[in-house]
């Protein structure tokens, strides 16, 4: 009489495992991670899809499924960081003067150095000469913001919740102490870059709420 395998008779018995199916946005925001890891690790030429589909736990072919090449990767990663900007820009435009002005937006915007937001922006500054056309892409994207923002700052002069000032007529200076805290962040670290970090937003408060609060 054949003796029968008992460890064929567990695989007989033993329920197969099923496969877990992410929703497509979840899986799209996985690659998109794992392109940022490896883009930041390694630059924009040399990370490949392999790696890419590799870190995100899926094949190549399920990356395709998503975005066309790297570079729409790249771009997707651009897109999200122009649309959150947006997002916060829009937190003023029910504002009633200009000390809640500079509140919400001092607020959001050292708030969105992320960890993410200061990896995307390291990119632009080290490969975007490797993808001119994104590049050029992004930036009409961003003008086209940065005009949005100066008519809703001349809305509030003209509506006299906030003075005219050189700061209103480029109201797009008032991201610049923001930039170079993304910069130290980017140089120093962020650990060793917070205690500078928290100083340049509170002075940066002081200097709008001077330059911005009628009759001061």
């Amino acid at each position: 009489m054949k003796k029968k395998n008992p460890s064929a008779s567990l695989a007989e018995v033993a329920p197969k495992k099923k496969r877990t199916r992410l929703p497509l946005e979840v899986r799209r925001q996985q690659i998109l991670e794992a392109a940022l890891i490896e883009f930041s690790a390694l630059g924009f030429t040399a990370a490949s899809i392999a790696r890419i589909a590799r870190r995100a736990g899926i094949s190549k072919a399920n990356v395709y499924v998503h975005f066309a090449n790297k570079d729409d990767i790249f771009e997707t990663l651009l897109e999200q960081l122009m649309s959150r900007s947006e997002s916060n820009w829009s937190l003023l435009r029910d504002v009633e003067n200009a000390d809640e002005l500079v509140e919400r937006l001092v607020d959001f915007a050292y708030g969105g150095l992320t960890d993410d937001t200061i990896a995307i922006a390291r990119l632009l500054i080290t490969e975007g000469h490797r993808v001119p056309h994104l590049l050029a892409k992004w930036d009409a994207g961003n003008m086209q913001g940065r005009r949005e923002r100066q008519a809703l700052i001349d809305g509030f002069v003209a509506a006299g919740v906030v003075k005219s000032s050189p700061l209103t007529e480029n109201f797009n200076l008032v991201m610049a102490p923001v930039v170079y805290s993304a910069v130290a962040q980017m140089v120093m670290g962020k650990e060793k870059a917070q205690s500078e970090l928290q100083a340049i937003k509170e002075t940066h408060r002081k200097l709008l709420t001077l330059l911005l609060r009628p009759g001061e």
